[in-house]
């Protein structure tokens, strides 16, 4: 009896060493150690890893060297490119990964995604902002404005034409052309004068004459004085952008549209 149970025990102890033979087996075929180059950017990063290791083991080392994150890093190569798979059970021999190969990575690092983020926030913010600005500028009156009011402030130069409210006549004629007098956006003394013969519109001071050619006048945008029946701001728009806009004060309203059709009619 005894020797039955011997018997048996040493067979319990046979199977027991068998087993664990196999796992060490097992253990000793997986670790089969190999080196890829990573490159990404300007920089390139060998990496110590198993051909049994998964394409998810691969990432979280890629990881912390790159600050990529693994769920942005695209891995470019012939074998990972081509084929879909499951990056946590596909192991790097699954794709015929070698030793020494070198990988192409491709992703924003986590900080330039946040930077971009901000930036884009930013932006929209700025964008927002502006917008409000323009619609602000819109509801509010020229006269009201900052830049306006000072000039208006000057007051109505004395020479200036009697206004008309209403009333649309045609622009008065002389020997130099088409002329009024207001004061410019410089609150000086100002002349406009359409020199038709060279398509030109001039506006002198006692100090200087600019000279606009009238195929550069984008828009006309006139409006109103508060308070001052019969005058307008006008402004002749020679860019894309606000401050493109040649402004003139106290022109005698009834002329505005004489003004506009002038220049505009032709373009």
């Amino acid at each position: 009896m005894d020797n039955d149970i011997s018997i048996e025990s040493n067979s319990e102890n046979l199977i027991s060493d068998e087993a664990g033979d196999q796992q060490i087996l097992k253990r000793s075929t997986s670790k089969v150690p190999i080196i890829l180059n990573i490159r990404y950017k300007t920089q390139t990063f060998p990496i110590e890893c198993d051909l049994y290791d998964t394409l998810k083991d691969l990432k979280e080392k890629i990881d912390k060297l790159t600050d990529v994150d693994p769920q942005v890093q695209k891995l470019v190569n012939k074998t990972i490119t081509s084929v879909k798979h499951d990056d946590a059970t596909t192991t790097l021999k699954d794709l015929n990964i070698t030793d020494g190969q070198t990988l192409l990575l491709v992703g924003a690092t986590r900080s330039d995604i946040l930077s971009t983020t901000r930036g884009a926030v930013s932006s929209t913010d700025h964008k927002e902002s502006t917008d409000d600005q323009v619609l602000t500028h819109k509801k509010e009156p020229l006269c009201k404005q900052t830049k306006h009011e000072k000039v208006l402030k000057a007051g109505k130069p004395d020479n200036a034409q009697i206004g008309i409210r209403n009333k649309n006549d045609p622009l008065p004629q002389s020997i130099d052309g088409l002329l009024m007098s207001m004061l410019n956006q410089s609150a000086k003394k100002a002349r406009l004068t359409f020199k038709l013969e060279l398509d030109e519109l001039w506006i002198n001071t006692a100090e200087t004459t600019k000279k606009i050619p009238m195929t550069h006048i984008r828009n006309v945008v006139d409006e109103p004085i508060e308070g001052h029946d019969g005058y307008s701001i006008v402004g002749f728009q020679t860019g894309t952008t606000e401050n493109s806009i040649i402004w003139i004060y106290w022109c005698p309203s009834q002329f505005v549209k004489s003004i506009r059709r002038e220049i505009l009619s032709d373009h």
